[in-house]
């Protein structure tokens, strides 16, 4: 009898625990909506290959909020969840249980502040004011600092936003744009699932942007083989994609500043870095080319970046 009323224990335990997380679901016909209480920042998904994020091509403040969820069409599973937790910019976590469904009753989530799993932890406060991002008001109990610890190739590094000014700029603009990279080097992106592979490592176009008279292009360099990759050389070029042409040719095109370039990528990890170039457009027959050479090794990866994701880049924050 003792058993059964474990067991039974057990159950209601659990019960207890899944309902304090929402079951989101999601399908491979449907997009899913989720509209946050303030702007999306990253997030933490268990199948990221199989649930997919996307995000609007629109250019207003409110898309920033918006995250539209679906699953691979192309994968064999008719049965399939994970877990996902969604950061937004003024700190708060929203822990989720994705589901896979064929059709979703709910199609569109309003998420409130009063959902996040921090939100008796956290109050925040934005000020608006020129020169400024966002300033967090920490509770006496909480130990939050204005600083944020990310991993960057297995390693955490300490992260601090810093508002830039014209003047800096002007005065050193090689410093200007390190820290503008700094600033940025942990955004999700603008981009969803566009990258190149060998094996299982993977170089991702996270996002392209714009700022003052430069293009930032963010790339994460994913390590999931347990063997380190140790980088002869990383470059770019600008090629020629004539349709069945036999004279297609590239040439280098050196970018003006790289930040946090790896010349190593442990197992099973990843590092994410900068390139930037002076502001350039290019034609429908041209693409920008980035190649990854391994040194001692042929794991080396091409990736091939359209003229549209060039030619429409997104303004930077601060």
């Amino acid at each position: 009898m003792r058993h059964i009323y474990l067991i039974l224990f057990i159950i209601g335990f659990c019960d207890f625990m899944f309902a304090q997380i929402d079951t989101i679901k999601v399908s491979k016909d449907y997009k899913t909506i989720l509209v946050l209480p303030e702007p999306y920042s990253f997030s933490i998904n268990g199948k990221d290959l199989n649930f997919i994020e996307s995000f609007p091509k629109s250019t207003s403040e409110k898309a920033d909020h918006i995250v539209m969820l679906a699953y691979n069409n192309i994968a064999p599973d008719k049965q399939d969840y994970t877990n996902y937790t969604v950061y937004t910019k003024n700190g708060l976590a929203y822990d989720f249980i994705l589901d896979l469904v064929a059709i979703p009753e709910t199609k569109r989530w309003n998420i409130t502040k009063d959902m996040a799993d921090n939100f008796s932890e956290i109050s925040l406060s934005i000020n608006h004011s020129e020169g400024t991002d966002a300033e967090i008001i920490k509770n006496e109990d909480t130990a939050l600092p204005n600083d944020i610890d990310i991993l960057t190739n297995g390693r955490e590094e300490n992260f601090k936003i810093t508002p830039l000014s014209t003047s800096l700029y002007e005065e050193d603009r090689i410093a200007y744009l390190k820290q503008k990279c700094k600033n940025h080097i942990s955004d999700k992106g603008n981009i969803a699932r566009y990258f190149s592979k060998v094996g299982d490592i993977f170089i991702w176009l996270k996002g392209v942007y714009y700022d003052r008279e430069e293009l930032y292009f963010l790339f994460t360099l994913e390590n999931k083989e347990p063997i380190d990759l140790d980088i002869n050389f990383l470059k770019t070029f600008i090629g020629t994609n004539y349709k069945q042409s036999s004279s297609n040719q590239k040439s280098e095109f050196q970018p003006l500043f790289r930040y946090g370039q790896p010349t190593r990528v442990k197992g099973n990890t990843s590092a994410s870095f900068v390139l930037i170039f002076e502001k350039f457009t290019l034609d429908k027959n041209k693409h920008l080319v980035l190649e990854l050479d391994e040194l001692n090794g042929n794991r080396n990866i091409s990736l091939d970046i359209e003229h549209q994701l060039i030619n429409r880049p997104k303004k930077f924050g601060k």
